[in-house]
């Protein structure tokens, strides 16, 4: 894991401390964005070299980059140590981090292909959980968001190996919330829908060519089936990760909160 310090103001700061990975780009860069604007220190993970720009205009917070790959046994320690180590705490992890995977059928998997997805979208996020845990202890208000997918609960074809990841990963976080409520910690999934992201927009292009039409007009398809008639965006997912986060949210934990214009309820 390589480090570097953008942007901290150490004790001057007394703003709570998140981890969020997959930092870089999409969700996780609304995300990681949203917390700095918010007061938070953010210990920004992504395997990525460099951060974009829009992450480092905000003054007086501060900000670290971890170039992390989150299926390495060491990185989820390295992450939460470099969080003590810089700002001396660890109030929230955000699992961002995922891979779409392969975008073929089950049968032509391979065994190589499913076991990096769940590297990554379910183990890693274990273990940051597991890592975190002491310190969002001592916290008072520890908090960990999952960021699941619609996709857990309803499989479309030829991405079975992205669906089990996320369907264990809401299945990790009921049991981290059932065991350490006693403790403080709340621990929730966030399932979005049809975000526009760069992963999403890849898969959508990959199935557009299987299908032989255009990109725009598969976009369309998929958002006409969304009864607010559009796609989401980052805001709409950081929004309901700083909510969960927040003191207003306090005694929601175990749930599976979806954001999805209204797509699918459950």
């Amino acid at each position: 894991m390589k480090m570097h310090l953008e942007e901290t103001t150490g004790a001057e700061m007394p703003g709570r401390v998140a981890i969020v990975t997959g930092a870089a780009q999409g969700l996780g860069k609304s995300i990681a964005s949203s917390l700095l604007v918010a007061g938070y220190r953010v210990v920004a993970s992504d395997i990525a070299p460099s951060l974009p720009e829009s992450l480092h205009v905000h003054n007086g917070t501060g900000l670290v980059h971890a170039v992390t790959d989150m299926a390495g046994l060491a990185s989820a320690r390295e992450l939460v140590d470099l969080a003590i180590d810089t700002f001396g705490r660890c109030d929230a992890v955000v699992n961002n981090a995922g891979v779409g995977g392969p975008s073929i059928g089950f049968h032509s998997t391979t065994n190589e292909q499913i076991a990096r997805v769940l590297e990554v979208n379910l183990l890693g996020a274990a273990r940051l959980c597991r890592e975190a845990i002491p310190h969002l202890r001592r916290s008072g208000h520890g908090r960990i968001v999952n960021i699941g997918s619609l996709f857990a609960d309803h499989p479309a074809p030829n991405g079975a190996a992205y669906s089990m990841s996320k369907a264990g990963l809401a299945a990790l976080t009921r049991c981290i919330a059932v065991e350490e409520g006693m403790h403080g910690i709340t621990a929730n999934t966030i399932a979005p829908g049809y975000i526009l992201t760069e992963m999403h927009e890849e898969e959508v292009a990959m199935q557009a060519q299987r299908q032989g039409i255009p990109f725009e007009e598969h976009l369309e398809q998929l958002r006409s089936t969304v009864p607010l008639q559009r796609h989401g965006t980052g805001r709409d997912v950081a929004g309901a990760v700083l909510w969960l986060l927040s003191e207003d949210a306090a005694y929601v934990s175990g749930q599976t909160i979806h954001v999805n214009g209204a797509l699918v309820s459950s």
